[in-house]
């Protein structure tokens, strides 16, 4: 266990030793599931954190949740997927207690925007993500919660305290920001080709 093997080799070959080490409170069990689930998990807290500071606290604190509770852990070979719903649960809390989640009446939202696919052509992922950091905090939340963890509207609400309306209003204003600003990045972009 003092060698830090590549991750999925170690999960595939090895998850009940590295769990029953973790059950053990073995340190060098814990350092070893901290770093193997780091690279995965922590794009997930940049997500929802502004700076690397607030996503290395939201990290810490879902794997000190983890270790607390993996004797909770049962489903064989599912692990990560444990984990990531820590993780996902812990952004979700610290959002709670950064931004306010007031609820206010959105009667008539308006559909959700399609963007056109070859919007997409000319900008990163990366780039995508520094776009939705530009949101409103709340927005971005909500947003970040619909699209890559796939909560529904209802469960949104649920959990942060709004309705369901709000959360749609919330995915549906995302999307026309992020709509306006692919398509800024796009034409800037076919002008600068044009130039060139």
């Amino acid at each position: 266990m003092n060698q830090l093997l590549p991750k999925k080799r170690f999960l595939t070959a090895h998850p009940d030793k590295l769990i029953n080490g973790c059950l053990r409170n073995d340190i060098q069990s814990q350092e070893q599931l901290y770093k193997l689930c780091y690279p995965d998990m922590i794009k997930v807290c940049y997500r929802y954190a502004a700076d690397s500071d607030g996503a290395g606290t939201i990290y810490n604190d879902a794997m000190l949740k983890v270790f607390k509770n993996i004797s909770n852990y049962k489903d064989e070979g599912k692990l990560m997927g444990w984990i990531k719903t820590i993780v996902v649960n812990c952004c979700i809390d610290f959002c709670k207690k950064q931004h306010s989640f007031a609820p206010f009446q959105t009667e008539n939202y308006i559909e959700e925007r399609s963007i056109k696919p070859e919007v997409f052509d000319h900008v990163s992922g990366k780039e995508i993500q520094m776009l939705i950091k530009q949101l409103p905090n709340v927005t971005a939340t909500v947003f970040n919660m619909y699209v890559y963890e796939g909560f529904t509207h209802k469960q949104i609400g649920d959990l942060l305290g709004i309705s369901d309306n709000t959360s749609k209003w919330h995915v549906s204003e995302a999307k026309k920001i992020l709509k306006l600003k692919l398509e800024k990045s796009s034409e800037k972009e076919l002008k600068t080709n044009a130039a060139g």
